[in-house]
């Protein structure tokens, strides 16, 4: 056998070897100071060098990582008042005018816009059909809790009609109302393309949705002596 045949049955023995072992060099220091890795950018550099720009470099995503879960932090717990609020609002209402007016004077509190879609209801306001719901799940929901993200023309006009305050470049988060079936959707849209994220966290939102779906299943829609036409003005 020659010394060249030899060096690469070496070579391989000890690499095979290694990666049976990769802790080989946990408790050997002083000779992973004395090895090297070739480098594109710099030549050979130490496996001590190597070591210590990954644990830099993974030092620095964890704390992007935990900058970014800070915010989200912050963020989630102004909505979670927010929408803690809200829900007290409206379990106080007497009927469900009351309840979608207090939601919709929420969203508008926070720079959103609020849009209550039921099925098969009188009120042309809020109509909405199985048909159109069945459609828009199929297409967008999938099994999933909530569609968040931007919504295409037709999508829109088929979940809010001709409504000329629709954003063009906004984003959405649609919420179904669920009991024993399904009552309708709750809506939210915000002028901002990106403030409606399909990775964003939508349990604050989902909670709301299914407290007020008990109100759409329990509440009458008006109290005695209430005024729709206020309501009406006040949602537009």
């Amino acid at each position: 056998m020659s010394q060249t045949e030899a060096d690469e049955l070496t070579a391989q023995v000890v690499t095979e070897y290694l990666k049976d072992n990769p802790d080989f060099f946990l408790h050997r220091q002083d000779l992973v100071e004395h090895l090297s890795l070739p480098s594109q950018e710099q030549g050979a550099v130490s496996l001590v060098h190597v070591q210590m720009t990954r644990q830099r470099q993974r030092i620095e995503d964890l704390e992007e990582e935990i900058t970014a879960l800070m915010s989200l932090a912050a963020d989630n717990d102004k909505t979670f008042h927010e929408f803690m609020q809200l829900q007290e609002q409206i379990l106080k209402c007497h009927d469900l005018f009351s309840a979608i007016q207090c939601i919709e004077n929420k969203a508008h509190s926070l720079d959103l816009q609020a849009y209550i879609r039921l099925i098969d209801v009188e009120e042309p306001l809020y109509q909405f059909s199985q048909v159109s719901y069945q459609k828009f799940a199929n297409q967008h929901l999938n099994g999933k809790d909530a569609f968040l993200g931007r919504l295409r023309k037709s999508d829109r006009q088929a979940l809010l009609g001709e409504l000329g305050s629709t954003p063009d470049l906004g984003s959405y988060v649609v919420l179904p109302l669920l009991r024993k079936q399904v009552l309708g959707l709750l809506i939210f849209s915000s002028d901002d393309g990106g403030h409606f994220q399909p990775s964003m966290d939508t349990l604050f939102l989902r909670h709301l949705a299914l407290v007020f779906s008990h109100l759409v299943e329990t509440l009458p829609w008006n109290s005695v002596g209430g005024d729709n036409d206020q309501l009406s003005n006040g949602s537009s």
